[in-house]
Formats: structure tokens, sequence, C-alpha cells
């Protein structure tokens, strides 16, 4: 990836306290992803940075299982889940090509807003 565990790592207190540029434009962009999901729909994300899209998601969805690279974006992620008293996101600290998944395992894959900083998204994607 064209960055680095310390890059986001120094970066995860901003990066959560940052609002989300585009309010208006990133809530049609949940919606249209949920219509995607069932109840039961077991997801994986990608990149998840501080968990606002898969916490965002969680309440329409059986299971999401989302990784980042960064500890500290993950350790900010638990913790904004369990304020919100979310049980059903298992956040990962993880590369794509380090975590591990039966095949069949997700029945939706997430990336939003990573695939750009990845130097071969095209392996990425084939590897998801």
């Amino acid at each position: 990836m064209v960055n680095s565990v310390d890059f986001w790592d120094s970066r995860a207190e901003s990066y959560a306290k940052s609002p989300i540029r585009d309010e208006k434009t990133y809530q049609e962009k949940l919606e249209v992803t949920r219509g995607y999901f069932n109840s039961e729909s077991q997801v994986f994300e990608l990149g998840c940075g501080t968990g606002t899209t898969a916490i965002n998601h969680a309440p329409f969805v059986g299971k999401i299982v989302a990784t980042d690279i960064s500890p500290k974006m993950i350790e900010i992620a638990k913790q904004k889940a369990k304020e919100a008293s979310i049980d059903n996101v298992d956040f990962q600290c993880a590369t794509l090509e380090d975590f591990s998944a039966s095949d069949a395992s997700f029945d939706v894959v997430l990336a939003h807003n990573i695939l750009h900083l990845m130097e071969d998204p095209e392996s990425a994607i084939k590897h998801s």
C-alpha cells in the first residue's frame, strides 16, 4: 500500500475528529450500499479506518468484519462501536494480504476510499 502503519497511526485521532466533508453524498452512498444487504448479510470491509461506515451499516446486517492496517484506527473504531452499543462488528487489524477467510464467507465486500491507496488495486480486488 502507498501508506504505512505509522502514517495512519499518527493521524488516527485527528481523522476520527474530522467531519465528513460531504455528508449528503456520504449518506447517499450508505443508502445505495444498503441495497446490497439484508438482515443476515455477512459483510467484509477493507480499510475501515475509525469504523464510521461499519457502525452505520451494522443495524442493517447480520455481521461485519472490518479491517484496517492501523492499530490506532482499530482501537478508535472499537471504542466508537462500544459507545454506540454495536456488537455485530468485528474490528481487526490486518492487511488484505494477511486476512484469511474461507471461500464464500461474505455476501458483500466493501472497500470505500481505499483502492487509490493501494499499489496493486486489481490484485487486491481479486484477493477479496
